[in-house]
């Protein structure tokens, strides 16, 4: 840049020959100000484009993404179903819930409604995906009445104390809607 500046300036022989200085200087700061202003256009120019032209990341859709369901299957009037979530599910009146968790200790299952969720002995397994391999733990319930009852998953063990408190975490309370008709599949 200094060069550049100091060759504008600097007087040329031919000088003396024309009419004046004028043009001749105009002209030199005009060539040094486009070799100046020419690479920065240029640059300017090739970052626009290659900004414009990126390639876009793409995005998830939502409807494309895995919903995450507790219900594993159904079989006949057994609903089976492995908690992931605290969503509600619906069952009909009169229909079997089997709750299966994978193995762990002090896991456990409780109505924390028994005259919605009344616990029954639990059947086979009807779902030998996710309940046939060892150590898969299941618990079954009966709705007996409509309404919206919770089990009490238990995901530790139990600790009771001498004066007779007890404690358990973590749990979950997983809320079930017991409807007085059967729901469309």
């Amino acid at each position: 840049m200094v060069i550049l500046v100091g060759m504008a300036n600097a007087p040329r022989g031919d000088e003396a020959v024309g009419a004046g200085r004028r043009p001749v200087v105009t002209r030199r700061w005009l060539l040094v100000i486009a070799a100046v202003l020419a690479p920065i256009t240029l640059g300017a120019l090739a970052t626009v484009l290659l900004y414009v032209t990126r390639p876009q990341p793409a995005v998830p859709r939502a409807a494309a993404a895995e919903a995450v369901s507790d219900v594993k299957g159904r079989d006949g009037s057994v609903l089976v179903l492995q908690p992931k979530t605290t969503d509600q599910v619906r069952v009909p009146l009169g229909s079997s819930l089997e709750v299966v968790l994978l193995p762990g200790l002090g896991e456990t299952v409780e109505s924390a409604n028994p005259d919605l969720l009344a616990a029954t002995a639990n059947p086979p397994c009807h779902l030998t995906a996710i309940c046939g391999f060892p150590g898969a733990q299941r618990w079954t319930f009966r709705a007996i009445h409509p309404g919206v009852g919770y089990l009490k998953i238990i995901f530790g063990f139990r600790v009771c104390q001498e004066d007779g408190a007890c404690t358990t975490t973590p749990y979950v309370f997983k809320p079930i809607a017991v409807s007085a008709r059967p729901q469309a599949s």
